[in-house]
């Protein structure tokens, strides 16, 4: 499972999104790796993929997955992609209505 779990973080380090974020962020394109992962780690990106993927790996995911399959469901990816489908638009969802303050990221360091 640990390797999965690297293949899947490093996918959203280096993903158009975190792209997005630290190139914003640098004030120039960045398709550097290290920097990309950098600026993932830096930037809360790490913590956040700690959390969904424990959410992901968890007991009420696995549950509403195995639900929606109709069967007993513990294969690392399928609750994982499950999750990104589903249950993180649930806890999104959540985390807004009940977010107090939107902070601003830091920016790149690396630049």
């Amino acid at each position: 499972m640990t390797a999965l779990r690297v293949q899947l973080q490093l996918a959203e380090a280096m993903g158009s999104t975190n792209r997005w974020f630290c190139s914003q962020a640098c004030g120039r394109e960045i398709d550097n790796p290290e920097l990309l992962l950098a600026y993932f780690i830096k930037n809360g990106g790490a913590t956040d993929f700690a959390r969904r993927f424990d959410a992901a790996m968890g007991q009420l995911n696995r549950w509403y997955c195995s639900e929606f399959y109709g069967c007993d469901i513990r294969d690392p990816e399928v609750l994982w992609d499950y999750y990104t489908l589903y249950g993180s638009a649930q806890v999104a969802n959540r985390a807004r209505k009940s977010a107090a303050d939107v902070s601003t990221p830091e920016l790149c360091s690396a630049c």
